[in-house]
């Protein structure tokens, strides 16, 4: 090795074993200069992430937003004021007053001064796609009712297209959304509507329909008396079947009710299986199985 990288290195280990070097931790400084922590700073946000502190609670810490960017407290009122909207102008369609009305009229009529501009959006929005409202050209809403009825034509009219379109009868309740005065239009018509009690939804209704002309006939006094004076009253459904079929007329089938009885319930047999490999083949013969 060479000498003088030798002597460079012994005055090295010398001079590094007379200096001792001692590195210290900055104190912290007792100044209010040089820290980094604020306690006004950590009251704010404290109080930004868990609310004013105490047992009180912010109700708009975490909000639920639905499409239209609105909490669920604003949504339920939305659609609230989009009923109301749907009532007036139906109320106004029955009392005759048709015209259309724009969104700012209908607010101003229901006396709707304090909406919210977010919730004024949501009514711009939906009323157009509302299936109870028609929107014109100029973006005025009017009432659209379920059929277009107005008078004792239209009415006959309606029932009539129904009748040759097979569509049945029409509601009661749906003829009191097209005119004010529904049971005194049917009384206008007389004999061209046909009234028949129903229930829809457990709640009594009537349905009427067109009363065709050409299904109308008048039917002999002798037919109605024969219809009178045979009684069946004592005879059950297959009594009346086997009389017909001895008259040689073919009957109604499956007019008897079925009786079902108590449905037996098929257990799967257990499949054995077959050609399966046998395991420990050196103990056949010893081994038996009990089954």
């Amino acid at each position: 090795m060479d000498p003088e990288l030798l002597r460079q290195k012994a005055a090295f280990q010398k001079h590094a074993s007379r200096t001792v070097s001692v590195q210290q931790r900055p104190q912290p400084s007792t100044s209010s200069s040089h820290t980094t922590y604020s306690s006004e700073v950590a009251k704010a946000k404290k109080k930004k992430a868990g609310g004013s502190g105490g047992n009180h609670q912010n109700l708009n810490a975490i909000p639920e937003f639905d499409n239209y960017g609105g909490s669920a407290i604003s949504n339920a009122t939305n659609f609230s004021t989009m009923a109301k909207i749907v009532d007036y102008m139906k109320k106004r369609h029955l009392n005759q007053q048709q015209w259309p009305l724009k969104l700012q009229e209908i607010l101003d009529e229901l006396q709707i001064y304090d909406l919210p501009k977010r919730s004024e959006a949501f009514l711009r929005e939906a009323l157009p796609n509302n299936p109870r409202l028609i929107m014109d050209n100029e973006g005025k809403f009017a009432f659209r009712p379920p059929y277009k009825i107005k008078g004792k034509s239209s009415l006959v009219a309606v029932a009539k297209k129904h009748h040759q379109d097979a569509k049945g009868g029409i509601l009661m309740s749906e003829l009191a959304e097209c005119v004010g005065d529904g049971d005194g239009l049917l009384q206008a018509v007389g004999d061209q509507i046909i009234i028949v009690p129903t229930q829809i939804n457990k709640k009594k209704d009537r349905v009427f329909f067109y009363n065709d002309p050409d299904f109308s006939f008048e039917l002999e006094e002798d037919f109605k008396k024969l219809w009178r004076n045979v009684s069946v009253d004592h005879i059950d459904e297959k009594k009346i079947e086997e009389y017909l079929h001895k008259k040689g007329l073919d009957a109604m089938k499956d007019l008897t009710p079925k009786t079902r009885g108590p449905v037996q319930i098929k257990r799967k047999a257990a499949k054995r299986r077959f050609n399966v490999k046998v395991h420990n083949e050196h103990l056949d013969g010893v081994l038996e199985d009990y089954e």
